[in-house]
């Protein structure tokens, strides 16, 4: 070895080393922030060394083997076997660096990919992130207390553009109930997006989403797949706001309807009568604040009837045999008062705990009308034998018996209805709730019990208005029977003094007072009431004695028709044009009839078909007649045939008068 190759050797070897170090010290910089890549240098660098040692110093490192002359016969076989072999090995050693070489181009094309693809990722990372913060800002708007449905729809709009690839040639429209949320820049165009929004699996919106411009880059979607996923989470995530929201309504309508309603509503624990929840008419008429009462108070703080606590549980062991009670007791207020009070209690089981529902209706008014009425009953009495007219007596008993008739008619009618109230049905609605407290929302929306709640209570709100206004028109009515027999009790106590009084008074409502006295039993019979009324001016009758005669004669038909086995009851009323000076009012009827020979008798003193009459009505009615200068006749072609009883009154005005 001469001194030449030794420097090759020892410059190759400096140089290798040098790349060795190279590639570790940048790898240890982190230039390169992959092992991959810095074993891929490494490759790349030894094949280079590889390439050069075999080109350049494959001579230097490999001794040199004499070469002799091809005469000489003393050449060495194995010697050149030798040389044979290492010439093979170092073809299979180019092919090596050659495969190794492919192999390392196809490293750096792959490479290559890599990097150029890595922006693509981190846009992808980008666009992920911007969905996120989509999702996650709705659920921000959900979350805030007391939104409105339509706040949300409106803010939605924005969070999904944005959440968009190209926000800015984005613009979206949510149709939802009629009702459109629109960006501010939006605009159809060819290409767009639409999904549907569903609540309890029906369509009940759109989202749609246009590219404004219609257009993209070349090669490009106008519309990620990731968009599109998003676009349908977003949707079904609106539909379930929905859901929830309409329920979060309904729920709220139906404590306003609570809250609002014109009875006492109670919750009461069974055992010992403790008030669980109450309304805020029971905190009214009791005059205690919701906290008070729910403070330790129960329900035998307040019912005046009840002496201790065996009474309680007895009613108790009624709930638990009858399900439900219907009474009369009085409540006790906060400054002592007290006052009437009709009680539905209901017993209802949830999760094996009892609960009772109890309904209290304020009667208060009822039992000072009844009230009014006995003292009435005894003033009459004690009138007629003072002054001695037995007749009189008689005759006012007798017009005060017919108002009580309808009284006691409208009076049951009231009591009925109370008890058949559509409001208990409350009781069931309240029990489901507090079943369901902690899931009331997931309970209205998926269960089939939750998601009728919301059509039976707008039916029930219905019905309870109509029902409150059928008792407040029974009620109007039942002042009226009072006030009556007031009057009555008021002539009969002026007989003997002086005259009627003589009043303007307007035909057409007198008839219709007397209709509604007797409305109840019009109404219990299915009887059809026309009316022909001329168009009379103002007149001047005793209207209270009128009344009365018109009051007999309408209550003898609704008899004559309730005993008739007709299915068309007809009574019709008519007020005919004045003739003579004389007005007519015609009461008819098409009921059982009056025989002919008893038509010359009906007006005496009495006579009476029915079993339990006193013969007074019509003798009284005759009286009235004659006081008014009038006169009252009857007409019947016969039984079955009907009967018209004419009443002819004296046609007198405010105007003659002057």
């Amino acid at each position: 070895m001469d001194i030449k190759s030794t420097i090759k050797k020892a410059v190759l070897a400096a140089i290798f080393i040098a790349i060795i170090a190279g590639v570790f010290w940048l790898a240890q910089k982190k230039v390169t922030t992959d092992i991959t890549h810095s074993a891929l240098i490494a490759i790349m660098a030894a094949a280079v060394l590889t390439f050069f040692y075999n080109r350049y110093f494959y001579d230097t490192f490999t001794p040199s083997k004499p070469v002799n002359n091809p005469t000489d016969e003393a050449i060495d076989l194995r010697a050149r076997h030798k040389l044979l072999e290492e010439s093979a090995h170092h073809k299979r050693l180019e092919e090596k660096v050659r495969k190794l070489n492919e192999e390392l181009s196809a490293a750096k094309l792959k490479l290559e990919a890599e990097i150029a693809n890595r922006p693509l990722d981190q846009r992808q990372l980008q666009q992920r992130l911007k969905h996120l913060n989509c999702l996650y800002g709705l659920s921000k708007i959900v979350n805030r207390q007391g939104i409105p449905l339509e706040q949300i729809f409106q803010e939605t709009v924005s969070l999904i553009r944005d959440a968009y690839k190209y926000p800015n040639a984005m613009c979206l429209r949510i149709n939802f109930d009629g009702i459109q949320y629109k960006t501010d820049n939006f605009k159809k165009s060819e290409l767009s997006r639409k999904t549907e929004i569903k609540a309890h699996g029906e369509n009940v919106g759109t989202i749609e989403v246009y590219l404004l411009g219609g257009k993209v880059k070349n090669g490009e979607e106008p519309f990620l797949k990731e968009e599109d996923d998003l676009l349908n989470a977003v949707a079904e995530w609106l539909g379930s706001i929905a859901e929830r929201k309409k329920a979060e309504e309904k729920l709220r309508l139906f404590r306003n309807l609570i809250e609002r309603s014109n009875d006492c509503i109670f919750a009461v624990e069974p055992k010992w009568g403790r008030f669980l929840d109450v309304n805020n008419r029971a905190c009214d008429s009791l005059g205690y604040t919701r906290k008070e009462l729910l403070n330790m108070m129960t329900i035998k703080d307040i019912e005046v009837s009840m002496p201790d606590d065996s009474y309680w549980q007895k009613q108790i062991e009624e709930l638990k045999e009858k399900k439900d009670i219907v009474k009369q007791d009085r409540y006790k207020r906060k400054d002592g008062s007290t006052f009437f009070v009709e009680t539905s209690l209901k017993l209802v089981t949830q999760e094996k705990q009892d609960y009772i529902i109890a309904i209290a209706r304020d009667i208060t008014e009822r039992k000072r009308a009844e009230a009014k009425l006995k003292t009435a009953q005894e003033k009459l009495l004690e009138t007629a034998r003072e002054v001695g007219m037995a007749e009189v007596a008689t005759g006012v008993l007798h017009n005060v018996g017919n108002v009580l008739n309808s009284v006691s008619v409208t009076a049951e009618s009231i009591q009925k209805r109370v008890r058949n109230s559509k409001i208990s049905y409350l009781s069931d609605v309240v029990a489901l709730f507090e079943e369901h407290t902690s899931e009331l929302g997931t309970f209205m929306t998926n269960e089939e019990r939750g998601k009728k709640i919301p059509a039976f209570l707008a039916n029930l709100s219905k019905e309870l208005v109509d029902e409150q206004e059928r008792c407040l028109e029974a009620l109007e009515a039942l002042t009226k029977h009072v006030q009556h027999v007031g009057d009555i009790i008021q002539l009969q106590q002026s007989h003997s003094k002086t005259k009627g009084l003589i009043e303007p008074t307007s035909i057409e409502e007198l008839v219709e007072d007397t209709i509604q006295i007797n409305a109840e039993t019009i109404t219990r019979n299915s009887v059809e009431v026309k009316r022909e009324i001329a168009d009379l001016p103002t007149l001047l009758l005793d209207r209270h004695k009128v009344l009365q005669i018109l009051t007999n004669l309408i209550s003898n038909a609704i008899y004559a028709l309730s005993k008739s086995n007709r299915d068309d009851k007809v009574l019709k009323i008519c007020v005919k044009e004045p003739k003579s000076g004389f007005i007519r009012i015609d009461v008819c009827d098409n009921g059982i009839g009056i025989p002919k020979e008893n038509l010359t008798r009906i007006f005496e003193h009495g006579f009476t078909t029915k079993k339990t009459g006193h013969g007074f009505g019509l003798h009284s009615t005759a009286l009235s007649a004659n006081e008014l200068n009038g006169s009252i006749k009857a007409h019947s072609d016969g039984p079955g045939k009907g009967a018209v009883f004419t009443v002819e009154l004296p046609f007198k005005t405010q105007e003659a008068k002057k």
